[in-house]
């Protein structure tokens, strides 16, 4: 007789990265996080991001075609070759995604799964996303 533990949940990441392929940098991320496992195969993991934007930037230089010109000088003001009516682009960015997870795990105990889960949580963290919120369910059979 299998023994299964089951768990679903919910994170909501602040990455704090301005970049527009957001989702594509988290999923590369969690391609080395630790697994949530079962002996059939590991939970789910599911990455969406959030709609509209969180971050603003009135001078968004890095979407700029002139971003390779641009000279700081010590008071943090800049320079670049852009003509004076030049209107810099703005940089609307989203930094915030969600994080489902979904696993019926055949042959883990509630402990281990929870243990595995902490671990992912914990290497969230160490990749210096903050976790906003978090609701989580782990049950065992």
């Amino acid at each position: 007789m299998s023994y299964w533990t089951h768990i679903v949940a919910i994170l909501e990441i602040d990455t704090c990265i301005q970049d527009k392929n957001i989702k594509e940098y988290v999923e590369n991320k969690l391609n080395n996080a630790p697994k949530i496992t079962g002996s059939e195969g590991c939970a789910d993991i599911f990455i969406n991001v959030l709609s509209g934007h969180n971050w603003y930037i009135s001078h968004d230089c890095d979407a700029c075609k002139y971003k390779d010109t641009i000279i700081y000088n010590e008071n943090g003001s800049y320079i670049c070759d852009a003509d004076e009516n030049y209107e810099c682009p703005e940089g609307r960015y989203q930094t915030k995604i969600i994080i489902s997870i979904v696993g019926n795990l055949r042959d883990r105990m509630k402990e281990q799964t929870e243990k595995e889960y902490n671990l992912f949580c914990e290497y969230i963290k160490n990749c210096e996303f903050d976790i906003d919120n978090e609701a989580v369910s782990i049950i065992g059979d």
